[in-house]
């Protein structure tokens, strides 16, 4: 959320502090970007034309004279973070409650009766199918991941029981960025999994909440519960095996797609095989690692928005690739949305990235990138090029067109997310290093 500036911030606006008044207009462009596609879905009518109204005189002030005229600066600042919480207090509205939820328990009940329940039970019609689906995601391991998605649903349900409508259990976050339905938080008796409208309201369908409580559910098992490496699109998560798979928690969302045959198109065997086996193309290959950093980018800047600035930093070389925050503690309500907004650009890269296909050809001169009808973004490099270059140059020209196609306002160029997305690898959680080093070495 846009932070209301406190009596110490508006002072250093007016003083004209530069970081500060910088790190605003970046918050106020990265407001407008996220609010103004959601205001426009809403239905033709008054509410929508008044909160297209609010947010234009955001814009409004945000390309003013008001940055020349100290005196205002905070008192501008101020009403523009009032405009954007009018704004946000009218599209959150009013939310099905947590407690007893229809379509959380349908979705808990569909994982238990169509996936546990058949896939050690011979007679089942869809007993192979099941199976299948885990030998596809998981190879040798399937045994022991079918043990940990049972042990899954059985922690979904319990923490069903504890939902209370007052923090334990289920909990509704309307923080939640637009397209998620749940996010987990800690493991065992104390877990948590926050739940957007969209799994609340029936907007998703059954399958598809199924498959998410089955993601986040494995985060949250007191013993081994899983990381984010990967995420299932681009069929990236057929690339892990073993231990590597067993970590991911996308692993066992694909498994339930799979199961339950929904969400395809699904590879083939023999596509599988090959990406199980190595044999795909380095670029498909390298694909895949981006995929995975800027997942974890995405993750850790999560943890970030976490902190209490007040009493905790940024590790430092996170600190210094990004130029632009105000430095100090008495900013923390900045640094706070500054994180927020580059949580919420990490998302805008992960969007982009999954659009995106990369390809080598001989025929290709350099590279280049090509945005097709359907949206995707198709990358394009010479094959001897792409076998000659080091792969963090590959990563940097692949990362500049997401970068454009993301519309990111933060970082402020390429060379900087890239900086930003390896320090954040470096200062990455104790429990994730070994997994993700086993991860990465396998693409060499």
């Amino acid at each position: 959320m846009f932070p209301i500036p406190d009596e110490a911030t508006k002072k250093a606006l007016d003083l004209g502090r530069r970081e500060v008044f910088q790190t605003y207009r970046v918050l106020m462009a990265c407001e407008l970007q996220r609010l103004r596609p959601v205001v426009e879905a809403l239905p033709v009518g008054l509410r929508r034309a008044q909160l297209a109204a609010r947010l234009d005189a955001v814009a409004t002030l945000a390309a003013g004279a008001w940055m020349q005229q100290a005196p205002v600066r905070g008192a501008t600042v101020e009403r523009v973070a009032i405009l954007f919480k009018e704004v946000q207090d009218s599209i959150d509205g009013v939310v099905p409650s947590v407690v007893g939820n229809t379509f959380l328990t349908a979705a808990i009940d569909e994982l238990k009766t169509k996936i546990v329940d058949v896939m050690n039970d011979a007679t089942k019609p869809t007993h192979t199918a099941v199976n299948t689906a885990f030998a596809r995601l998981f190879g040798s391991a399937s045994i022991v991941a079918k043990t940990r998605f049972a042990q899954t649903v059985t922690a979904l349900r319990d923490l069903l029981t504890r939902t209370d409508g007052r923090g334990a259990g289920f909990v509704y976050n309307p923080a939640l960025p637009a397209g998620m339905g749940a996010l987990a938080e800690g493991q065992g008796g104390t877990a948590i999994i926050n739940v957007g409208r969209s799994a609340l309201d029936g907007t998703m369908h059954l399958w598809d909440l199924a498959a998410t409580l089955a993601h986040e559910g494995t985060h949250i098992l007191a013993d081994n519960p899983t990381i984010d490496i990967v995420y299932r699109r681009r069929n990236a998560a057929y690339y892990l095996q073993g231990q590597v798979g067993l970590s991911n928690a996308a692993n066992f969302e694909q498994t339930v797609y799979e199961a339950l045959g929904q969400g395809g198109p699904f590879p083939t065997d023999d596509e599988v095989a090959a990406m199980r086996g190595r044999a795909a193309p380095r670029m498909d290959s390298l694909h895949t690692v981006l995929a995975s950093r800027i997942t974890r980018a995405w993750v850790r800047t999560f943890d970030f928005t976490c902190l209490d600035f007040t009493k905790a930093e940024l590790p430092k070389p996170v600190a210094l690739a990004l130029t632009d925050l105000p430095q100090g503690r008495e900013y923390a309500p900045l640094t706070k949305a500054y994180m927020d907004a580059l949580h919420t650009a990490m998302l805008a890269l992960m969007r982009a990235e999954e659009r995106l296909v990369v390809r080598a050809d001989p025929k290709q001169l350099n590279h280049s990138t090509v945005i097709n009808l359907d949206g995707t973004i198709r990358f394009t490099i010479n094959s001897d090029l792409a076998a000659q270059t080091p792969v963090a140059q590959l990563l940097q020209w692949i990362l500049e067109e997401l970068v454009t196609q993301a519309k990111c306002q933060i970082p402020k160029d390429s060379a900087q997310l890239l900086a930003l997305i390896l320090e954040i690898e470096r200062f990455d959680r104790d429990n994730v290093h070994h997994v993700l080093d086993n991860f990465y070495s396998s693409f060499n």
